[in-house]
């Protein structure tokens, strides 16, 4: 069965991407940590064997996305407008016409292992659809085979957008946790992780040093 990965991002324009770690990092050091998260992110989806497509918010035009995706022979594609659920339904229904899987990830977990990818594939054989839970209450990673997920009514950017999902996907299969890197507190597991695992996230690892 083909699978489309496909990877949200935005322009890692200082200012206007990760500005919650702003105070920690600054405005140009967020961005070129953001940079580095996109890099891995897109390497670790091109190592699953799916096909790569970069769906980029706003400008996607921008020089750093130009040259990451053609880096990792990703094409882009420029996002819906409307809320998170519009944007990802709109995502998801265009990459169905294409493959018969279609799994969305955001570029916020720059660690997140290759086995966690395939294994939402997998997944995708016994149900419609999959998430990934993460610990804020949302998910790094939903996916579907055939029909498009329901986003309607969700309660985005808080501790209930999982179960809200969940709540009108009933037959949803759930994959183990993982992490995005959003708040100070997030930067300090992903600096203790990339300590305990050489290998992992070179971009990021070179971007924290």
């Amino acid at each position: 069965m083909s699978t489309a990965l496909l990877v949200f991002a935005r322009a890692p324009v200082p200012g206007a991407c990760k500005t919650r770690l702003v105070p920690l990092l600054g405005e140009v050091g967020a961005a070129r940590l953001y940079r580095a998260f996109l890099d891995d992110v897109l390497r670790t989806g091109v190592a699953s064997g799916f096909a790569v497509e970069l769906w980029c918010a706003g400008d996607a035009d921008d020089r750093d996305l130009a040259e990451l995706s053609a880096r990792h022979g990703a094409c882009r594609k420029r996002q819906a407008e409307g809320d998170l659920g519009a944007r990802m339904g709109h995502a998801l229904e265009e990459a169905l016409g294409r493959h018969e899987r279609a799994l969305l990830i955001g570029s916020d977990a720059p660690t997140l292992p290759v086995r966690l990818l395939r294994g939402a594939a997998a997944a995708l054989e016994r149900a419609p659809t999959v998430f990934g839970p993460s610990a804020d209450g949302g998910y790094w990673l939903v996916g579907a085979a055939g029909n498009v997920p329901r986003f309607d009514g969700v309660r985005w950017s808080t501790p209930h957008a999982l179960a809200d999902t969940l709540d009108r996907n009933r037959r949803a299969a759930l994959l183990e946790a993982w992490y995005d890197v959003d708040e100070p507190e997030d930067l300090r597991l992903l600096r203790a992780h990339l300590a305990v695992e050489a290998d992992i996230a070179p971009a990021t690892r070179a971007a924290l040093r």
